[in-house]
């Protein structure tokens, strides 16, 4: 897969997922077995506030060409995939997630392997 095409798709995910959690945190987390307080919403909402400015980074890097601009995008794409996966995968092996939250954990493999690659 192309970086553009990539950085696009990764773009609109984020976009989708950080619009979801900014403007109805409970109901995207309830579904997946999360009781959501104030304090829980309030946290899923900052998260979609990072999530959709990192669409945003990714979205206007999209036609980047030059090699070295386009690695520390990409890598730092790689990053955020591993450590969400290393934070779904513990919530869920650790019970704090039931598996309705195994979903994120296929999202961030495949998210991360794409941008490994």
């Amino acid at each position: 897969m192309k970086a553009r095409w990539l950085l696009l798709i990764s773009a609109i995910l984020a976009w989708l997922i950080g619009l979801m959690l900014l403007f109805n945190a409970r109901g995207f987390e309830a579904p997946v077995g999360i009781d959501v307080n104030d304090k829980v919403a309030t946290i899923a909402q900052a998260q979609g506030a990072i999530l959709i400015g990192v669409g945003v980074i990714n979205f206007m890097a999209r036609s980047i060409t030059e090699t070295r601009a386009l690695v520390a995008i990409l890598a730092g794409n790689l990053v955020i995939q591993l450590l969400s996966l290393a934070v779904a995968g513990r919530a869920l092996v650790l019970h704090i997630l039931p598996l309705q939250g195994a979903p994120a954990v296929v999202i961030h493999i495949v998210l991360g392997a794409a941008f490994a690659l």
